[in-house]
C-alpha cells in the first residue's frame, strides 16, 4: 500500500527498513527502534520495582521474584524486536513478539498476586485481572495465527487492530498501576 493504515498494517511494520511496496523507510524504523527499545528498557526498570513491593511487607515473595524476571525478560524480547525487522528476520521478530507478551502475561498474573498479598482494593485487584485475561487472550490469538497464518483479510484486518487495542491498553494498565501503587 502507498501508506501506513491503522487497521491495515502492523506496528512493527513501521520498524522495517524498507516498506512492502519496496519504497525505503529507515527514518521510521529508526523511530520504531528508539520507541519500542526505549520501552523495553524502561519496562526492565520498571520491573524490578515489584520485587520491592513485595519485600516491602515481606508477602508474595517468589512472587515478586518472579514478577521481576518475566518483566525484564519482557522488556528484553521487546527490545529485541525494536531491532529486527520484520521484512529482515520475519521469524526471529515473530518469535520475539511472541515471547514478549506470553513473558508480560507471566509478569501481569505475579503482578496481580504480589498486589493481592500486600493490600489491593477489590477494584484494583479486578482492573488488574482483567488485563490478565486480555493479554492472555491476545497471546493465545497471536501464537494461533502464528502457527496455522491468517487466511483471510478480515482476520489481518482483526489481528492488527487487536495488536495495537493491546498496546494501547497496557499503556493505560501501566499508567493506572504506576498512580494507584504510588498512592
Amino acid at each position: 500500500s502507498p501508506g501506513y493504515h491503522f487497521s491495515g498494517n502492523f506496528l512493527s511494520e513501521l520498524g522495517a527498513t524498507r516498506s512492502w511496496s519496496g519504497q525505503d523507510n529507515h527514518a521510521s524504523a529508526l523511530l520504531f527502534t528508539i520507541a519500542l527499545g526505549t520501552l523495553g528498557l524502561a519496562f526492565m526498570w520498571f520491573a524490578a520495582a515489584w520485587r520491592g513491593f513485595a519485600f516491602r511487607d515481606k508477602r508474595a515473595a517468589a512472587a515478586g521474584v518472579a514478577a521481576q524476571e518475566f518483566g525484564t525478560t519482557s522488556g528484553a524480547a521487546f527490545a529485541a524486536v525494536s531491532v529486527t525487522p520484520v521484512n529482515l528476520a520475519l521469524q526471529a521478530h515473530n518469535m520475539f513478539v511472541v515471547a514478549a507478551f506470553g513473558l508480560l502475561l507471566g509478569y501481569a498474573a505475579c503482578t496481580t498476586i504480589v498486589w493481592a498479598r500486600n493490600g489491593a482494593t477489590a477494584a484494583q485487584l479486578a482492573i488488574s485481572a482483567l488485563y490478565v485475561v486480555l493479554v492472555l487472550g491476545y497471546f493465545i490469538v497471536v501464537a494461533i495465527a502464528l502457527h496455522h497464518g491468517v487466511v483471510s483479510e478480515r482476520g489481518h484486518r482483526e489481528l492488527v487492530v487487536s495488536q495495537k487495542a493491546m498496546a494501547y491498553v497496557s499503556m493505560l494498565y501501566i499508567g493506572y498501576v504506576t498512580i494507584a501503587v504510588r498512592r
